[in-house]
């Protein structure tokens, strides 16, 4: 797997705190300063495994270290058939799209997504969440199989924000307004597009996106 996950804003530094925590010691990391356009693009040509993103994101751009241009649409063709998980604004728009035409698999987000929190207290929430993602999307399902993965990262959100109310008991001054968006965002706005679907999968309880996904 290559995790790709850039570092140098709060938003990047609460991913990369995440990711540092899920990245498999097998992984290809490109992740801080080591996540920019050429050397994902140099590994997607020699390597053909998953790939998994944390990251700034706009309807046809992947955003590397310092908001590099990492991915476009326009090289689609180096991602091959390979599965692909996106966690960055609006990339399951024309970036997924233009992806799945040429065979990726691409789950991505409509719309904008909140970054994880990385408070000590509510870090190991967003650990657990991301690595079930980690763990369940590079597989090929069928609808029910999907179906049951996106009712799964539902549950896990839920049971975060129920832990979440928990602390917030034992702390009120604790700051959770970011931690409840983004347990939302990840199973609300992530829609999974595969090859021959005319249109994306998403958690049935999922809302409609937004005006501009």
């Amino acid at each position: 797997m290559i995790f790709f996950v850039p570092g140098y804003d709060p938003a990047t530094e609460s991913n990369l705190a995440v990711a540092e925590r899920i990245v498999p010691s097998a992984a290809h990391s490109l992740m801080g300063p080591r996540a920019t356009r050429a050397a994902l693009l140099s590994l997607l040509a020699r390597e053909t495994v998953p790939l998994f993103a944390m990251c700034h994101g706009r309807r046809d751009v992947l955003l590397g270290q310092q908001d590099e241009a990492a991915l476009t649409g326009g090289d689609a063709p180096a991602l091959g058939r390979r599965p692909v998980f996106a966690y960055a604004c609006h990339t399951a728009g024309a970036l997924g799209q233009a992806a799945v035409e040429l065979g990726a698999a691409w789950w991505g987000y409509t719309g904008a997504v909140t970054a994880p929190e990385s408070a000590p207290e509510l870090l190991p929430l967003f650990v657990e969440v991301f690595s079930y993602i980690r763990d369940s999307f590079p597989e090929t399902r069928s609808p029910q199989e999907l179906q049951t993965v996106l009712l799964r990262i539902a549950d896990l959100c839920n049971d975060a924000e129920r832990k979440v109310d928990g602390l917030v008991d034992q702390g009120p001054d604790l700051d959770v307004g970011s931690a409840y968006l983004c347990l939302l965002h990840i199973w609300q706005r992530l829609r999974v597009w595969r090859p021959g679907d005319g249109s994306p999968v998403m958690h049935p309880d999922a809302p409609p996106p937004d005006l501009f996904p």
